[in-house]
């Protein structure tokens, strides 16, 4: 761990303080010091870590300088801690965390204690991070911060491009910001050529796998990168420090909050639709900096529509959160019974006194455990009430993303094959719901027990049936495998545009397409380059297909210094649908991948990317 954390040392945490706190003139970092509990002496080498991954090393003072824009103004700032060797780890609290809750503040100062462990007696061995952090003390003082800007760019788009890693021949390793940008300042390596490794998912690293600069103090250097990937990676939507660096270099940005808005660091997978003249935003599990455990029962915020205050998709989006009396974002399921409480299938429908929004939600965790059903907002409370409960006879699960068109709100299954009219007394008899499906009406899937309708020629009957089961990739597969149906009655047959190979989905995200005429999906492939990083697109002219071919856009499998990531639930925005150009996001986190090396700030977050649909390399999936 300690070797690869994307720690800042140095003068790295350190900023510009005008940048941050404008009114004020001076800034000063929060020094952390760490001591042996018994002789009162410096610890170097422990490691320190907050709750969005930023890892710091104590130096051979034992000091850490700590000022983070965004969490400076947090209050209680939450960090992991891990004892270096010779050292115990701290005892571990009722739920498992190690570490000290502290309130970093400017010029001041906090001491925690490490207890020596009586029984070591090896000599260390150390990391080229650990030898470059024991030989370089961090500067306490903001007085003499110049960093060098390194500004890595799209070379198609000349757009800079978020989430590049950076790193130095002694593990120091850097994340450019939504905008693209690094501020360096490491005292020992100023006015001397440092090559930096690069790597980006979805991008070629340069010639030789990095570029050798010289960092000068206020000087700057632009990098740019040939892009794989069809998609562009636009910005970070969520969590702390989106455009820190830009911030420590002055440079102007466009959110009203780029450092921490609702006291959210991460966020799980998002559901969003246009209620009442905005755009509703709906989470899962959100992080906060105060404590490792946060928010389970949803999260909400809003934002303006373009044209009426609100930014262009290009841009970014403000989000204004729905908050508590901490500032951190409120429960907007108070399930009385669940612990835990995950929320899809957002979507404005009509009812009896006018637009209403709904979700979909299932109690993971708590007394209701299993517990599935159709939530509805309460507008003057500003959270979620139960609708109704889904019994033992429903047969349809909505789990998935929500689009409204023609009078229906069709869900993703993982393809649009699950729908509901669009009223609100629609939602609350689901015996009344539809789903696209070869089994017969009133079934659910149930493995080689499923019973398949056939017509009186014995072929498969394809279509909407009330409270029937629709089916995944899997399950057809499993009906496939049990002898029940051949792989040539599939009505959904994904295959790769350009190999013909089947591709498997776990995630889909469509919504219809005004500029191609057609509906598009946005979809996580399982089982891809990466487990769960592979993005792709398909297009058909109806919700429930015929879907054939589609193209990958987006991979986040292991290349140069990276390994591989997740980037699950993807979610497509028709809403921003703009000409030639749609958006999507998903959830960028390492779950499902083994890997011990989270991006700092960007680890289960929300990222936007934009498609251009007249590349010549989607051209064979567009219905003819």
């Amino acid at each position: 761990m300690l070797d690869r954390t994307g720690v800042n040392l140095a003068f790295s945490v350190l900023l510009i303080c005008s940048a941050l706190t404008w009114a004020a003139p001076s800034c000063e970092p929060f020094i952390i010091t760490v001591k042996d509990s018994a002789a009162g002496e410096p610890v170097p080498l422990a490691e320190l870590e907050t709750v969005n991954k930023i890892s710091y090393l104590t130096d051979s003072r034992g000091r850490i300088a700590f000022l983070e824009p965004g969490l400076m103004e947090a209050g209680k700032v939450f960090f992991y801690v891990k004892a270096p060797q010779g050292y115990l780890d701290i005892k571990k609290d009722g739920f498992g965390c190690r570490g000290v809750s502290l309130t970093p503040s400017s010029g001041e100062q906090a001491e925690l204690y490490l207890t020596p462990d009586p029984n070591y007696a090896e000599s260390p061995e150390y990391s080229d991070l650990q030898l470059y952090r024991l030989k370089n003390d961090y500067v306490t003082s903001s007085a003499a911060y110049s960093p060098f800007e390194i500004s890595v760019r799209d070379r198609a788009t000349e757009r800079g491009v978020p989430l590049v890693q950076l790193e130095t021949e002694h593990g120091l390793t850097y994340h450019t910001d939504s905008a693209g940008r690094i501020a360096f300042y490491e005292p020992a390596l100023m006015g001397k050529k440092v090559f930096f490794n690069i790597d980006s998912y979805g991008y070629e690293s340069p010639n030789g796998g990095g570029k050798t600069l010289t960092p000068t103090p206020d000087g700057n250097a632009v990098i740019y990168l040939d892009r794989i990937n069809t998609a562009e990676r636009l910005y970070r939507i969520t969590g702390g420090g989106i455009y820190r660096d830009s911030v420590l270099l002055g440079r102007d940005v466009p959110l009203e909050n780029p450092l921490l808005s609702g006291k959210v660091l991460g966020q799980d997978t998002v559901a969003m639709a246009e209620y009442k003249g905005k755009y509703f935003w709906l989470w899962g599990d959100t992080d906060r900096p105060s404590y490792p455990l946060g928010n389970f029962k949803t999260s909400s915020a809003v934002s303006r529509l373009p044209g009426s205050g609100g930014l262009c998709p290009d841009e970014g989006i403000n989000l204004d959160y729905f908050t508590n009396s901490s500032g951190f974002c409120k429960e907007m399921f108070p399930h009385p019974k669940g612990q835990v409480v995950w929320m899809n299938g957002l979507a404005g429908v009509e009812g009896k006194e006018g637009e209403r929004l709904i979700a979909s939600y299932g109690v993971i965790k708590g007394d209701a455990k299993g517990e599935k059903g159709i939530a509805v907002f309460n507008d003057s409370k500003e959270e979620f009430e139960t609708l109704t409960t889904f019994e033992g006879n429903h047969n349809i699960e909505l789990s998935g993303q929500a689009h409204r068109r023609n009078g229906y709100v069709y869900i993703n299954c993982p393809y649009p094959s699950a729908r509901i009219k669009a009223e609100l007394e629609a939602f609350k008899n689901p015996q009344d719901y539809e789903a696209y499906t070869c089994l017969k009406t009133g079934t659910a899937f149930k493995g080689k027990k499923s019973q398949i309708e056939r017509d009186e020629n014995g072929r498969i009957v394809w279509g909407w049936k009330k409270n029937t089961s629709p089916l995944s990739d899997n399950q057809w597969q499993k009906l496939v495998d049990e002898g029940k149906a051949s792989q040539s009655e599939a009505w959904n047959r994904l295959t790769d545009a350009g190999t013909g190979k089947k591709i498997e989905l776990a995630f889909g995200s469509a919504g219809y397409n005004h500029h191609k005429d057609c509906w598009i999906m946005i979809c996580n492939q399982k089982w891809g380059d990466s487990f769960l990083g592979e993005i792709w697109i398909a297009a058909s002219e109806k919700p429930e297909g015929p879907w054939r071919k589609a193209r990958k856009i987006v991979t986040h499998s292991a290349a140069g210094g990276l390994e591989d990531y997740t980037f699950y639930n993807a979610s497509y925005h028709p809403e921003f649908n703009s000409g030639e150009n749609i958006y999507f996001e998903g959830t960028y986190v390492t779950t499902y991948t083994g890997n011990r090396n989270p991006t700092p700030r960007y680890d289960y977050n929300q990222i936007m990317y934009r498609l251009n649909l007249s590349d010549p390399r989607l051209d064979e999936i567009w219905p003819q």
